[in-house]
Parts: structure tokens; C-alpha cells; sequence
């Protein structure tokens, strides 16, 4: 009787652990860890740290890469709209990797005050 108890428990941790690789965990979790990127946490764990730095630092680098190719081009064929539509995307590039490196640092949270 003990074994049949030992394999039970052992069914159910591995259906727990599994949770989060089907189909409904996965599209929570993912938007979850989305919703970190973008907004933020005033505590972060220094997993999602590391990851948002590296994403951050991602982000800049395609951008700051994508602006470099568009003073290339600048140089090379002059003034078009294409540089633009670089210039404009690199930068968008840049500033989003800003915005989620800074989420990888800790915030104070604020503490909001009701006004009666």
C-alpha cells in the first residue's frame, strides 16, 4: 500500500510541475511575464532582473544597430524617406529597450492616500 501512495504523489507532482507547459498556463505565463516587461515590478526577483536587462539591452542594441545602418545610408544615397522610416524605428527600437532595462531595477512603491 505504501508504493501505490508513493506512486500517486509522484503522478500528481509531475501533473503539477506540467501545469505550466499546456496550453492555457502557457498564454497565462506568457502574458504574465509580458506584462512584467512593459509595466514593471516594484520588487523583481533577480531572475526577472537579469531578464529584463538582457531584453533591455537587446532592444538598444538592435536599435543603436538599425540607426548606424541608417547613417550609412544617409552617407551613401542621401536624404530619403527610408532613412526616416529608420531613424523613427531605431529609435522607437532604443527607447523600448530603455523602458524595460529600467524595469529590471527595484522601485519604491508609493503608497496612494484616499482623500475624504
Amino acid at each position: 500500500m505504501g508504493h501505490r501512495r508513493n506512486l500517486d504523489k509522484f503522478v500528481d507532482d509531475t501533473r503539477a510541475r506540467q501545469h505550466n507547459i499546456v496550453f492555457p498556463d502557457t498564454v497565462r505565463n506568457g502574458r504574465l511575464a509580458d506584462v512584467f516587461f512593459w509595466r514593471g515590478s516594484p520588487h523583481p526577483t533577480l531572475v526577472q532582473r537579469i531578464a529584463a536587462w538582457m531584453f533591455g539591452l537587446v532592444f538598444i542594441g538592435f536599435g543603436l544597430e538599425f540607426f548606424s545602418f541608417a547613417v550609412k545610408a544617409r552617407i551613401e544615397d542621401g536624404f530619403s524617406i527610408g532613412v526616416v522610416v529608420m531613424v523613427a524605428f531605431s529609435l522607437s527600437s532604443v527607447l523600448i529597450g530603455i523602458r524595460i532595462f529600467r524595469n529590471g531595477f527595484p522601485r519604491s512603491s508609493v503608497p496612494t492616500q484616499k482623500s475624504n
